[in-house]
């Protein structure tokens, strides 16, 4: 564990810290810095240690009182997991610090055709989508679960893990995945200290939708949020009693109406489907 804004005795105090996973990415970065907008200590966990560091040195310069720790981590490494999480058992080793919220927020998309689209890349998003993070989980229950106060693991899914949408057939699977995963480990674990919540943002404008995606949407007039209005609706989220939520309308209206009536919002799809595959093919 690195930690940042110059305090060498950080884990020598008592804070309760929020750890992110995926800090690097698009809305991973507008995550922390909401996060420590709201004065709240973070560690930042991220694959790309060059990317970790600007984004460390970024928050310490704009946010120098709030207590940063970084780490970098590559989850498709069972050590580098193992590191992680032997870092975070010091901190926390005696109570002196608590990670009272997880947040999983790795992941990686690919628009495509199913029979456009290579094996390795449907590999990947089933394994850095579902299996990474539930490694993950595996390993810091442990911890959480021995911490004298409540905490929570927030996964970060997707409209698409309610909805079956074509061209994200695979990414769809990995996120439905994501989130049944979620419902099963609060059920599972509903006897510990240890909540578990899910949720799901709808096309958000980020490097993980590229060029055939966003024109897509805007000729089907589907909106995109900004990586901002996201953070600001998880941090709000952090702060509720909800178990789920999904953003947007009508994302939200049609991930429910998708679970009575999935022949009403099949029909309404397929409608567009010809957009869909001619965008889907670009990209």
């Amino acid at each position: 564990m690195t930690p940042a804004n110059g305090q060498s005795d950080l884990v020598q105090a008592t804070l309760n810290y929020t750890m992110l996973i995926g800090a690097t990415g698009g809305i991973g970065q507008e995550i922390a810095r909401q996060l420590c907008a709201n004065n709240q200590p973070v560690i930042l966990v991220g694959r790309n240690n060059q990317t970790l560091t600007h984004l460390v040195d970024e928050l310490t310069k704009d946010y120098p009182d709030v207590p940063l720790v970084s780490h970098t981590c590559d989850l498709s490494s069972q050590t580098s997991q193992s590191l992680l999480v032997e870092g975070l058992g010091e901190m926390t080793q005696g109570h002196r610090n608590v990670i009272d919220t997880v947040i999983l927020n790795a992941g990686i998309n690919d628009f495509a055709l199913l029979t456009d689209q290579n094996d390795d890349t449907i590999e990947q998003m089933m394994l850095v989508n579902v299996a990474y993070p539930l490694q993950l989980i595996k390993r810091l229950l442990p911890i959480l679960i021995a911490q004298p106060s409540p905490s929570q693991i927030i996964s970060v899914g997707s409209t698409f893990g309610s909805i079956g949408y074509p061209g994200f057939s695979a990414y769809g699977a990995s996120k439905f995945a994501l989130r049944g995963a979620s419902e099963a480990l609060g059920r599972e674990y509903a006897d510990t200290s240890v909540t578990f919540r899910y949720f799901a943002p709808r096309a958000t404008k980020t490097t993980m939708n590229n060029d055939a995606v966003v024109a897509m949407n805007e000729a089907l007039k589907v909106k995109m949020d900004s990586p901002e209005t996201v953070a600001k609706a998880l941090i709000h989220f952090i702060s509720t009693n909800q178990t789920r939520q999904h953003l947007g309308f009508p994302e939200r209206f049609f991930a429910w109406l998708n679970r009575l009536f999935p022949n009403i919002v099949g029909n309404a799809i397929v409608k567009d489907l010809p957009t869909i595959k001619q965008y889907a093919r670009k990209s």
